[in-house]
């Protein structure tokens, strides 16, 4: 388990900016170290603390995916290689 701390937009979306953290203290005593030192902006900065757990993908076709679209946008990102 970490404790990361997170900016919130203007519509509540957490953005992890400072962790992992082991416990919750840290990510609470960031908060305080980024108003203290004045990062807190011209406009106050919402945070939050995120409790975050980690597991590894599971990226297997879940039967839930449009295989010709990925094809075929496969096909077009390929075709797009070295023209930007």
């Amino acid at each position: 388990m970490q404790w990361w701390l997170a900016e919130l937009d203007r519509y509540g979306n957490p953005k992890l900016i400072d962790g992992a953290h082991s416990e919750r203290q840290g990510a609470d005593q960031a908060a305080y170290l980024i108003r203290s030192i004045g990062l807190g902006g011209a406009t106050p900065r919402r945070f939050a603390v995120a409790r975050v757990e980690l597991t590894e993908v599971d990226e297997r076709n879940h039967e839930i995916v449009n295989e010709e679209a990925v094809a075929a946008c496969k096909s077009m990102i390929e075709a797009g290689r070295g023209k930007w």
